[in-house]
């Protein structure tokens, strides 16, 4: 247990470190900051790190706004889908998962594992605006772009949405809701795609194994039912395997976003570091990869943390392999 909390903090470090350097070398090569690499490379870089444990992130160079404001501006909306996306799959994900073993042999388990295999090579920047069309032809509720109509007003408290509707003291806070939701849909829907396929992959193959077992064969012969043994052996042999693959799931759909926004106009992280690409802005790269590499370390902390609550001495072997 010793050994892996320690093998665990080397993992962080030089992750931290990895992503520090890149920044770094992403921020000097703006000529303005050129200046920081001399006389020697490693001054400015301990700087910049210095500026870093600080908060201090500097200023765009397209606007001067201060980067640290913009960063908790664009990232919320970003980690909304990100999330919304996720809680989607893992509701669809799971139940397609299981069918498909249970059915292994039939052509619904066939179906859901083709359709899996499918669903995971189709691109999101060809099926979001497809999906935006065909929405806007038909007059769907969901074709819309942005967040929310801009014609209501939403005082950012977390910078969520979906949250800080829920303080509006108006009148017509209903229909403010429904406003937000039928924006956050289509978005939603097409992130969701990738990591649902992915869980149904997972699903499928680890609950397969496990109906091949010996004590479920034992289980069935005294006359279980399939879903007594779903509900015995299978969840609790499954589902934790989930957890693991949080980490990956995640950066997934979080470099899924980028393409998303941009076709949809969310205003989130990835459609601001695609504008600040295409403007030149080092600072806003450099600030962007930072805040995005130390989403993706907090949620492979919390990963493993939850590892460690449920199997503190790793003897379940939860990890896909």
């Amino acid at each position: 247990m010793l050994n892996s909390l320690i093998r665990q903090c080397i993992f962080l470090f030089l992750t931290s470190f990895v992503l520090s350097l890149l920044s770094y070398i992403i921020l000097i090569q703006d000529p303005l900051n050129a200046e920081l690499a001399t006389p020697h490379f490693y001054n400015g870089y301990i700087y910049y790190l210095t500026s870093l444990t600080q908060g201090d992130l500097g200023i765009s160079y397209n606007g001067g706004q201060p980067l640290r404001s913009t960063i908790f501006t664009v990232l919320p909306p970003t980690l909304e889908l990100c999330f919304c996306a996720i809680l989607l799959a893992v509701i669809f994900g799971i139940p397609l998962g299981l069918i498909g073993a249970i059915y292994q042999s039939h052509f619904i388990g066939k179906a859901i594992r083709t359709l899996s295999a499918v669903g995971m090579a189709l691109p999101v920047f060809w099926i979001a605006p497809i999906l935006l069309y065909v929405s806007a032809i038909n007059s769907w509720e969901i074709s819309a772009i942005g967040q929310y109509n801009l014609l209501y007003e939403i005082k950012p408290i977390t910078g969520f949405p979906t949250i800080d509707v829920w303080f509006v003291n108006v009148p017509y806070r209903l229909k403010i809701i429904q406003n937000v939701l039928q924006h956050l849909a289509l978005p939603t829907l097409v992130l969701t795609i990738l990591p649902t396929m992915e869980i149904v992959r997972l699903v499928q193959q680890r609950a397969e194994i496990i109906f091949q077992q010996n004590y479920v064969k034992v289980a069935t012969t005294r006359g279980w039912s399939k879903f007594k043994v779903l509900r015995k052996y299978v969840l609790r042999n499954t589902l934790p395997l989930l957890i693991p693959q949080m980490t990956r799931l995640f950066t997934l759909v979080i470099t899924q976003c980028m393409l998303v926004e941009s076709t949809l106009g969310w205003p989130g992280i990835g459609r601001w570091l695609i504008d600040a690409v295409t403007q030149q802005d080092y600072n806003s790269i450099s600030a962007g990869i930072i805040t995005i590499g130390l989403c993706i370390i907090f949620i492979k902390i919390l990963s493993e943390s939850l590892i460690f609550i449920l199997d503190p001495l790793n003897k379940k072997g939860w990890h896909a392999r």
